[in-house]
């Protein structure tokens, strides 16, 4: 990446909805020069232009789940089972007293405490221990959460069946969004 491309994603940044014409009238250069670095860009994969939610408009809780996964098998395992869960939009391979961070998000404090305490990957199998931290997103407003496209199936991707859980039914969970169970407004 050169100065006018790092340039560029800052402009970007900010807004978006640029058009392809605004940037290179900022940049002195045509849109069609634009356009090929920005194809250029994502072909190497440094870049990925998508939507992106407001956490703070729309209302979105937030826990950070810390886990010590046993084996690294297992952790693969859990990896390709919750890399499928809607609520769920950061991972990462840490290092400390556990080996896993999850960032998984609900629309209110109820369904957030159900995910935590019934179908987060802390609830899995082979988790030797684990830690909850649940607040608020302070920065930055904008975060990348994938919607659920279908809504066919009553289980969702971590194998929960949201028409089977007591939490549910008496109200304290909106449900998985990848189910057609799902009550909530995403």
């Amino acid at each position: 990446m050169n100065e006018k491309d790092k340039q560029l994603i800052i402009e970007l940044q900010k807004n978006g909805r640029m058009t392809l014409t605004e940037l290179g009238k900022k940049f002195n250069i045509s849109h069609v020069a634009v356009k090929k670095r920005l194809e250029n860009l994502i072909n190497k994969g440094v870049l990925r232009i998508y939507p992106q939610l407001n956490f703070s408009k729309l209302k979105l809780r937030i826990a950070a789940v810390l886990v010590e996964v046993e084996t690294f098998k297992r952790l693969k395992e859990l990896l390709n089972i919750f890399n499928k869960c809607p609520r769920t939009f950061f991972v990462a391979n840490v290092t400390g007293r556990h080996n896993l961070l999850v960032l998984m998000f609900a629309e209110d404090i109820d369904t957030l405490r159900s995910i935590v305490d019934i179908c987060s990957i802390r609830t899995q199998k082979g988790i030797r221990k684990s830690e909850v931290c649940v607040g608020d997103v302070i920065y930055p407003d904008f975060v990348p959460i994938v919607l659920p496209f279908t809504r066919e199936s009553d289980v969702a991707p971590c194998g929960a069946n949201c028409s089977k859980c007591d939490r549910y039914h008496t109200k304290k969970c909106l449900g998985c969004p990848a189910t057609k169970n799902y009550r909530g407004t995403l």
